[in-house]
């Protein structure tokens, strides 16, 4: 069997705009990169094509800036081959730990921002 992998996908694009999100699936990093590709020339279908249904895609427009292509091939990815969206915070972790005498403990360490006005 597989291992499930997940990928990072992510653009920028003008003015600091940036777009990532982690998606996984059981698959081997070749294959992934072949979905990939597809998912690409699936979006590029797209470029300046309107598109009038409201319910493909999940959308009603044509694809006209690198923000709406990115979203497609997310689209395709998820809903037309099966990859799921994972989520993943930075902020938290969980640390195992024993005290040599057969008691394992779980810790739960959490970054916090606190905003105190000037």
């Amino acid at each position: 069997m597989k291992d499930f992998n997940i990928f990072k996908v992510e653009y920028d694009w003008v003015e600091d705009d940036h777009g990532e999100i982690i998606v996984g699936k059981r698959v081997e990093i070749a294959e992934f990169e072949k979905d990939l590709t597809e998912a690409k020339k699936f979006a590029e279908s797209l470029i300046g094509k309107e598109v009038v249904d409201h319910n493909y895609l999940g959308k009603g427009y044509s694809v006209e800036c690198l923000p709406e292509f990115y979203e497609q091939i997310i689209w395709y990815l998820t809903d037309k081959l099966g990859y799921t969206v994972c989520e993943y915070d930075l902020d938290i972790a969980y640390r195992i730990s024993d005290d040599f005498s057969k008691r394992m403990t779980i810790r739960k360490s959490e970054k916090k921002i606190e905003w105190k006005s000037v």
